[in-house]
């Protein structure tokens, strides 16, 4: 297994570690990851994942204005379901992006209020 599968799976089982999701330019989310480590990732209208890292100094706040003439010079690794190539990669892949778009419209917190009427009764 690709140690980027394995390290999105330890981002999926350690979810509450991922915060800052911001909506950047083309549906792409950008977030941190132990409040750290810069990402972003988007879903093409294919299916297909890409998740990028960052390792510079620049903030994703920054990066989620960025426009296509921006981004070059900046430091970026990218990975690609598609190439990676596996179910485990795919999948994984599209549980990763599911989790950031809940956390970017807050939908653990819209969850646990709903969830909070059921307790109530």
């Amino acid at each position: 297994m690709s140690k980027i599968v394995q390290a999105v799976n330890s981002m999926i089982s350690n979810s509450d570690n991922i915060t800052n999701a911001i909506r950047g330019q083309d549906r792409e989310i950008f977030f941190l990851y132990k409040d750290k480590y810069k990402w972003s990732m988007t879903r093409r209208n294919d299916g297909t994942h890409l998740l990028w890292f960052y390792p510079g100094n620049q903030s994703i706040e920054e990066m989620a204005t960025y426009e296509p003439e921006d981004w070059e010079g900046t430091p970026m690794v990218v990975y690609k379901d598609e190439e990676i190539g596996t179910k485990e990669a795919k999948a994984s892949f599209a549980e990763l992006f599911t989790i950031i778009t809940e956390k970017l419209y807050g939908i653990n917190e819209v969850l646990d209020d709903i969830i909070s009427d059921e307790d109530s009764r």
